[in-house]
């Protein structure tokens, strides 16, 4: 029997190599797996119609259907990928199915979407330079989500998928503590 994470590491590569490449159906699907994974994990109603044994299998495909139309997500292309999630009754997975996609996503279009917590609000110009900093570190673009945190003193922490970059004054001062502890 696959483990979890293989299971959503297969589920992903499948959909990848299924649905076309084009920005907007990459972040359309996207946006469905969300969607999908915040629904499941939300709604008890939803989430028994998916795991009962009692609902048919067609319904579930014309209920997911219908969601994929209201995303704009190629339904032909990925039913199989569906019917698979269905008949091993895997639909608990989808939040891990969600950040695999968008890990692969961003490889694919060379562009991270990230967050950047700062303590405090600085000037858009900082701003500006922390991001170009980090795209020429990282070698992609930076899609940024800015929030603010004061518990971070100084400084700030950087948020992808795959990358956390800490340089708050926060974090310094508990490296000091654990060391001099």
């Amino acid at each position: 029997m696959l483990k979890k994470k293989e299971i959503a590491r297969k589920v992903v590569r499948l959909l990848i190599r299924r649905i076309p490449k084009d920005k907007k159906t990459l972040i359309s699907t996207g946006e469905f797996l969300e969607f999908l994974a915040q629904l499941y994990r939300k709604n008890k109603t939803v989430r028994n119609f998916f795991v009962s044994p009692f609902v048919p299998k067609t319904k579930k495909l014309e209920a997911l259907e219908k969601i994929m139309e209201r995303f704009s997500v190629p339904y032909e292309e990925i039913k199989e990928v569906f019917e698979y999630l269905i008949d091993i009754n895997a639909f608990s997975l989808f939040g891990e199915i969600k950040r695999l996609y968008d890990h692969e996503v961003e490889r694919i279009m060379k562009m991270s979407k990230g967050f950047l917590y700062l303590a405090a609000e600085i000037e858009k110009t900082e701003e500006e330079k922390i991001v170009k900093t980090l795209q020429k570190t990282l070698g992609r673009e930076i899609e940024i989500t800015t929030e603010y945190d004061p518990s971070l003193i100084g400084g700030f922490v950087f948020k992808t998928s795959g990358f956390v970059l800490d340089t708050s004054v926060k974090r310094q001062l508990d490296r000091l503590l654990l060391r001099g502890g």
